[in-house]
């Protein structure tokens, strides 16, 4: 899904996405975020989740310097995860997002439409 245009850089967008840590503040439903594994950088490279009353898996993702684009899939095991990617695109005066996931497992029809406005008000609002 292509998201409204946004008046910040696609690599300020593409930076803030890639502070999961904040994403306790912007992810509808989100309860919990810690941290599994992180790159030499300070990335993270997995990240557990707790969504909503009965949701709890591990991502792992997979990010794009170059390209601003990011993808992540359930950690191995994991039913409750899903699998999406992100990138930015520059535009004149700013960015468009880009934003889809590849299933709904035990989220809402609207879930991704929700997520991807939730991300755009964050980023308008800081």
């Amino acid at each position: 899904m292509e998201v409204q245009p946004l008046t910040i850089s696609a690599a300020d967008a593409f930076r803030a996405f890639t502070d999961v840590e904040q994403q306790r503040r912007w992810v509808p439903g989100i309860k919990k975020v810690k941290l599994v594994r992180a790159d030499a950088n300070g990335r993270a490279l997995e990240v557990f989740y707790e969504f909503g009353e009965t949701l709890a898996y591990a991502l792992v993702y997979a990010w794009d310097d170059v390209n601003l684009k990011a993808r992540w899939v359930p950690s191995s095991g994991v039913r409750d995860g899903v699998s999406g990617n992100i990138w930015f695109e520059a535009r004149e005066g700013g960015c468009v997002m880009h934003y889809q996931l590849d299933a709904l497992t035990g989220r809402p029809p609207e879930h991704e439409r929700d997520v991807a406005m939730a991300f755009v008000a964050w980023l308008k609002g800081r």
